[in-house]
């Protein structure tokens, strides 16, 4: 199995780019064990396969502004930001921030469980024609791009891909799900596949893969 152990820091923060500077050598010598590397980086590389980078809200800004769409994990240290929130979520940016006053030792440990999980994964992918998916991290890759997950559209996406001959109507896919009962009717699963398949045609390039037949959803073959 391969594993790709190496996190990237890109801080324009100055305070804390010295901060992680002073702790990147001790980090390294615990790491000797663990096989984690940090990397501090001057910018940001779009072919990037590292799977996590940390960075601020300032390079955030950069990601804005330069219109980048980056398949890292990103741990964003600060508070949130509107502007960066809605730009990330249009543009399917796995990310997720940390708040301030900054607790090196959890930050430490999010990234190797991180890794973990990711590495593990590797193992438990469903491979199948132009992508593969990974359930236990909500994500769908190809050789270029890779698009995280909802929770339920995980879940859609699990059932769908578990089953590749069979379609699934409205009723079994809202009972599966939701476990909703079956007289139940609600827009909720049009939602959730239609902006589910907007995603995948943006982000992975790939709009036909989920199928609207007439009886229902099924993954196109």
């Amino acid at each position: 199995m391969f594993e790709n152990n190496d996190i990237d820091i890109l801080l324009l923060r100055e305070d804390l780019l010295n901060i992680f500077n002073e702790l990147i050598i001790q980090i390294d010598i615990i790491e000797q064990v663990n096989k984690i590397k940090f990397n501090i980086i001057n910018k940001f590389k779009k072919n990037n396969i590292n799977p996590i980078t940390i960075i601020d809200n300032i390079s955030a800004q950069e990601i804005l502004n330069n219109k980048l769409v980056l398949n890292n994990h990103m741990l964003i240290i600060g508070e949130t930001n509107h502007s960066i929130e809605k730009y990330f979520n249009n543009h399917y940016i796995n990310y997720e921030y940390i708040q301030t006053p900054l607790s090196f030792l959890e930050l430490h440990n999010k990234c190797k469980n991180l890794i973990n999980q990711i590495n593990k994964s590797t193992l438990e992918r469903v491979n199948f024609k132009d992508f593969s998916y990974s359930f236990q991290l909500n994500t769908i890759y190809t050789t270029k791009n890779s698009l995280y997950l909802t929770d339920k559209e995980n879940e859609i996406f699990k059932l769908l891909i578990d089953n590749l001959d069979k379609i699934f109507s409205k009723k079994q896919l809202l009972s599966k799900v939701w476990s909703y009962n079956e007289d139940i009717d609600t827009h909720t699963l049009e939602t959730h596949i239609y902006t589910l398949r907007k995603k995948i045609r943006k982000k992975l390039n790939l709009p036909n893969l989920i199928a609207h037949e007439e009886n229902g959803y099924c993954i196109s073959q």
